[in-house]
């Protein structure tokens, strides 16, 4: 309770958002006040309904959620708000629908953040415009209010470019190349504080309020390559000390680093949008990467060896190598995590887009896995399903106006995982009590005008959008309050109105935190053996993919796409499972930094495995392909052994070595880059993995 009480109330002040917060508002004040002034209260509210929920969506899992899943959440409130005003006036049809709602907007937060979104706020929109009957054509122009409300606020998303913010996030990522590039230079100095600021920055960006975000999951995943240059780097330096004295090789090396430290410097003043010092930009063909290559190539001619031969030289050569495929991987994530042109830096490849039909196999898949009893996402849809109709119901006549507050507030307050739960709930009644003390007794002691509630609309609006992610109770005083204000055009406001809504918020949030105690969920198990199906899902479609490349006669493309389609689902049941996790009081959670890694790695995996399965029409032969792979599938059998005993890993097969062969035996062949570049990222990723559980010594030791 202690946990609960002091996440309730700490404001991070990175998550403070007020150009976003200011952009997302303005959709609602201009909706709001032309509906004042042209239309009906019923399309006011809806038009600013709407948009205030789409607003929200975009907001929680910002910084740019895709137009499909704002496409999505606009389309599930309009179907809302049709039936839930169209059933309103049937007690038996409108509890009977309200169960259904309920019941399925808990499950799909098996489907991740953004779509657990989509259908908390169905339930929500269901219990708001279901508290008063209507005719069908009522019902439609309501539906079609917030149809266009929804619609405009997505718009407004996609065509203002909102800032992606994180900057406590981002600078403290840049500092850690900073250090890495001074540690490239040869100041040994900054390798503990480069230790030191990446755990600083694994700290901001493990905010659970961030879990989710592709752009966060970019940042994490440069933080994991860094910590993989600082041994790359911390090996380099003490086997230079062990070199033969040859002038020519000196100066390459020198060169070498020199370069390397430029090029660091330019991704760090990439993640944090820095053009001012004049460092060599990131383009793949020109600037610090392509002057890092030159010297590679100069050093690898002057030494002419190879990395399994012998020597301290060979292996200062081994691991630039293994720097290079690191840098690549860097300089990549960086164009996922900033707004970083296309083609200003490196490129791993683009799957293309799932068809509509297979997401929509995928998506049932996930909630067909979810349909028993052991699954926090169906026990969070039964009480869910049994919490809000019962209220609803036991204080239809209470004699508490506007009692459908008890099982909004209900809805709201309840989460599939404890923490959530419990700070949500304490944070709700204390920022109820804020916000409908406040706007309650402004709307309803001082009676403004239309102009002043406009004003008011936009106060509370950008409050709302700035500060939810950041305090969840501020957030929903501003929110309470923005909600008093568009449910109630065109109704009486008084005091006692104000005091009967905060009663039914208390009663309603109380409830739901009992609710949940009387049949709590820990997760963290679920969570380790989702991230064991991970693993596993995506070695059998990696296998597959690669054995198309091999000599090996490869699958055919129906069973490439089912096993595509089983890696999708895995990776959404694990991403949701880890996020439960991650909510819950530190003794019972899975390990935040190890998890969160993981994930990061393995999307950055699958998005290569989906580029080589659909850009390579016609493989390239590649020499020492079939040993590579089988170092791929012993790899994933190694890591999803160790997750399903929760055990380190000690070591895993030497995938860059192997790699290097592959790319020098392909250097001939123009139609083996694509390939490589793919099979590279791919083992960034699985070394990533290796070192988060425990073989992070591995290639040091090569």
């Amino acid at each position: 309770m202690h946990d609960a009480v002091r996440s309730a109330i700490r404001l991070d002040a990175s998550l403070v958002a007020p150009v976003a917060g200011a952009v997302t508002a303005v959709p609602v004040t201009v909706l709001f006040a032309l509906g004042l002034a042209l239309w009906s209260p019923t399309v006011t509210s809806g038009l600013a309904l709407g948009a205030l929920f789409v607003g929200l969506a975009a907001r929680i899992n910002g910084p740019r959620l895709a137009a499909s899943a704002m496409a999505l959440d606009t389309l599930g409130l309009t179907v809302s708000a049709l039936v839930g005003s169209a059933c309103a006036g049937v007690g038996w049809l409108h509890i009977s629908t309200l169960v259904v709602w309920c019941f399925v907007g808990g499950l799909v937060v098996a489907l991740g953040p953004a779509r657990s979104v989509v259908g908390i706020q169905g339930v929500m929109a269901i219990i708001i415009f279901g508290r008063a009957p209507h005719s069908v054509g009522a019902s439609v122009a309501l539906a079609l209010a917030v149809l266009v409300g929804g619609a405009v606020q997505t718009a407004v998303q996609l065509v203002v470019r909102v800032p992606f913010g994180l900057r406590p996030q981002r600078s403290a990522t840049a500092l850690v190349y900073r250090q890495l590039a001074e540690l490239a230079g040869g100041r040994k100095e900054s390798s503990p504080a480069a230790a030191r600021s990446a755990d600083t920055a694994q700290t901001l960006l493990g905010s659970g309020a961030l879990f989710g975000r592709p752009d966060v999951q970019a940042l994490r995943g440069m933080v994991d390559e860094a910590r993989r240059m600082r041994l790359e780097l911390i090996a380099i330096g003490g086997l230079v000390r062990r070199l033969p004295d040859e002038l020519e090789s000196d100066q390459a090396l020198d060169r070498v680093r020199e370069k390397l430290h430029l090029f660091l410097l330019a991704i760090s003043d990439a993640v944090t949008g820095s053009g001012s010092r004049g460092h060599p930009p990131l383009d793949p063909e020109a600037g610090a990467w392509l002057a890092f290559r030159q010297a590679m190539d100069d050093l690898e001619a002057g030494i002419g060896l190879r990395p399994w031969a012998g020597g301290a030289t060979a292996l200062v050569l081994a691991h630039f190598r293994s720097l290079r495929g690191q840098l690549r991987a860097a300089a990549r994530l960086v164009g996922r995590a900033t707004d970083a042109p296309a083609g200003s830096v490196l490129r791993v490849g683009r799957p293309r887009a799932h068809p509509v039909a297979a997401d929509l196999r995928t998506i049932w898949g996930v909630l067909a896995e979810n349909l028993t009893t052991t699954s926090p996402a169906f026990r969070h849809a039964v009480r869910l399903a049994v919490v809000v109709p019962v209220l609803d119901i036991g204080f239809q006549h209470s004699g508490l106006a506007r009692s459908y507050w008890i099982a909004l507030s209900a809805a709201v307050v309840l989460r599939p995982d404890y923490t959530a739960t419990m700070s949500r709930g304490l944070a709700r009644v204390g920022g109820t009590v804020v916000g409908v003390g406040a706007i309650g007794a402004i709307v309803g002691g001082l009676h403004p005008g239309a102009a002043a509630v406009v004003v008011l609309v936009a106060l509370t609006g950008w409050g709302a959008f700035s500060f939810y992610q950041s305090n969840y109770a501020l957030g929903v005083a501003f929110l309470t309050g923005l909600v008093l204000i568009l449910t109630g055009v065109g109704q009486p406001a008084t005091l006692a109105l104000a005091g009967y809504r905060l009663v039914d918020s208390v009663i309603g949030g109380s409830v739901a935190l009992v609710a949940y105690l009387l049949w709590p969920t820990w997760s963290k198990a679920e969570a380790q053996q989702s991230l064991a199906k991970l693993v596993a899902a995506q070695g059998r479609y990696v296998s597959a993919v690669l054995a198309g490349l091999s000599t090996k006669a490869p699958r055919d493309p129906e069973e490439l796409r089912r096993l595509g389609r089983l890696a999708r689902l895995a990776y959404i049941d694990a991403q949701s499972a880890v996020g439960r996790s991650l909510k819950e009081p530190t003794a019972k959670r899975i390990d935040p930094d190890v998890s969160q890694g993981i994930l990061a790695a393995l999307r950055r995996l699958i998005r290569a495995a989906h580029s080589l399965r659909t850009e390579t029409a016609v493989p390239p032969t590649l020499a020492g392909i079939d040993q590579f792979a089988e170092a791929v599938d012993r790899s994933f059998a190694t890591v999803e052994d160790g997750l399903e005993r929760n055990m380190s890993v000690d070591s895993l097969p030497p995938l860059r070595d192997m790699y290097h062969r592959i790319d020098e035996g392909s250097a001939d062949d123009p139609a083996a880059l694509p390939v490589l570049i793919q099979l590279d990222e791919m083992v960034n990723a699985v070394d990533t993995v290796g070192q988060l559980m425990g073989a992070g010594d591995q290639e040091h030791r090569r």
